[in-house]
């Protein structure tokens, strides 16, 4: 539920084509054309007040006018951990999820102890057309159309290219995946991914995906051996 209503107010922010911001601190100039501008969320929602000490959004803005992606953060309150969500409308490579989170960095860490980072959501797999017709490949592969429970699901996901894709991107952190969960998991079938992707070129994407609300990508401390 909580998810759902950050998701919520994610959308809400990116039905503008601008964004006014004032204070300098709250900007990171990427280049001469791209900017990072972040807002305080207000937590108005009960349940979000009780489980959230602070959230800030983070919007790309190529001059003045935002971009497709918005990052989230989030810290608890019962141990000061931090959630990273992203939000986009339109498909893109999960590379550059992960390249814009990094290029995040500077700007989170004026209010977010980064190494208390151990949570990340994305969107469904079929947004990522860099990992989703390789994913589905394997899934057919071991289970065929068949939907798995929770653990089974969890374990696949663990031995899967989104893992790999993943571990390389929590390097930075110095951390690894511990577990995988994906909030109203079922498989999709291909004949209903326009509603989804309705200005997509579908001619790319497999047969059916596996899909759901969102991913969670739940993070540990890597060990050094």
């Amino acid at each position: 539920m909580q998810i759902r209503l950050h998701f919520l107010v994610i959308i809400l922010l990116m039905s503008s084509s601008r964004i006014l911001y004032s204070k300098p601190a709250d900007f990171l100039t990427l280049n001469s054309d791209v900017t990072i501008i972040k807002q305080k969320s207000n937590l108005t929602n009960s349940i979000e007040k009780d489980a959230y000490s602070k959230s800030y959004s983070y919007h790309w803005l190529l001059n003045k006018d935002t971009l497709d992606f918005v990052l989230c953060a989030f810290e608890r309150k019962i141990d000061k951990s931090i959630q990273l969500s992203v939000h986009h409308k339109k498909p893109m490579l999960l590379h550059d999820v992960f390249k814009n989170i990094e290029e995040c960095i500077p700007i989170l860490l004026q209010d977010f102890e980064l190494s208390k980072f151990n949570c990340l959501v994305i969107q469904s797999p079929i947004y990522y057309l860099d990992i989703t017709k390789e994913l589905s490949n394997e899934y057919i592969s071991k289970y065929g159309r068949t939907r798995v429970d929770e653990n089974k699901l969890n374990k696949f996901l663990i031995n899967s290219i989104l893992n790999k894709r993943i571990d390389s991107f929590s390097n930075t952190f110095n951390k690894k995946v511990s577990a995988y969960g994906i909030e109203k998991f079922h498989l999709l079938n291909k004949k209903n991914f326009s509603n989804y992707l309705p200005e997509a070129d579908l001619e790319d994407y497999p047969e059916f995906t596996i899909d759901g609300l969102a991913v969670y990508i739940y993070l540990k401390i890597k060990i050094l051996k």
